[in-house]
């Protein structure tokens, strides 16, 4: 004659693993959603960016003086801060800062010294990550 467990100690045993797999899984959750969802301040930058939007209207390379005047227009409905321009060379990258703001409707004008001709490309950042000019 065999003898198994008893119904009492097989409830025990089958709550006791079901308690160890939702610990796991909650804590797993846990951790899932801390990494995974912004924090409330990246929420309430990328809220305060909807609507932010820049345009490019020109940009002239004087190369006997090596300064390049832009001209950038905000055509958003929030009011933006040009934080920097990076410039892309074949061999390197160089930022200049601008922190400067501009208005929605606003266009903002600014003329910027010691940069050599030879790059291959430039991006006007601003404070909201997802409104940039890439150029060309």
């Amino acid at each position: 004659m065999s003898k198994g467990i008893s119904p009492l100690v097989a409830t025990v045993l089958l709550i006791a693993v079901t308690m160890t797999l939702a610990g796991i899984i909650a804590f797993w959750g846990s951790s899932f959603v801390r990494t995974s969802l912004p924090t409330e301040n990246q929420t309430q930058a990328l809220q305060a960016c909807t609507g932010g939007s820049i345009k490019l209207i020109s940009s002239n390379h004087n190369s006997s003086a090596n300064t390049l005047s832009l001209t950038i227009y905000n055509d958003g409905v929030q009011k933006l801060t040009i934080t920097n321009i990076t410039f892309i060379y074949s061999d390197r990258a160089e930022s200049k800062e601008i922190n400067s703001e501009i208005p929605p409707g606003q266009v903002f004008v600014k003329a910027l010294d010691n940069v050599a001709g030879d790059f291959n490309s430039f991006i006007i950042s601003t404070n909201c990550p997802n409104v940039y000019i890439k150029y060309p």
